[in-house]
């Protein structure tokens, strides 16, 4: 069972987020952005990316080139991995979300949100 941090919107919309580790944004990184809506970050990662290995291309052979991208790839991966679920929080508090700090345990972020709109047991923060 996974846990989850509940976040309201005053239009009523709610979004559970997994604490942890997010293996969506290790795998799919800008692509992960862009579906949770976090624009700037999706940009950055995307272009960002792209702009780091068109560059290393022109300044050193294109095997060294090729490596040194991968390498800087796998750490910014990693770094979604671990931060991205905080970074996702973050960003529902600036978009308006607000959160009482309650975790939910739940398996997926629908059972999540069915399990704190239901009033079941849960665990508290």
């Amino acid at each position: 069972m996974k846990q989850y941090k509940i976040f309201t919107h005053p239009s009523g919309q709610q979004e559970a987020v997994k604490q942890g580790w997010s293996w969506p944004g290790f795998c799919f990184g800008g692509f992960w952005a862009l579906v949770k809506k976090m624009w700037g970050m999706a940009a950055l990662i995307l272009i960002g990316g792209f702009s780091i290995g068109f560059l290393l291309g022109f300044i050193m052979p294109l095997e060294t080139a090729n490596l040194v991208t991968n390498i800087i790839a796998l750490g910014i991966a990693i770094a979604i991995g671990v931060n991205g679920n905080q970074w996702r929080e973050q960003n529902l508090l600036t978009r308006g979300f607000q959160t009482d700090g309650q975790i939910v345990g739940a398996k997926n972020p629908d059972g999540a949100l069915a399990e704190f709109l239901g009033g079941e047991t849960s665990v508290t923060a």
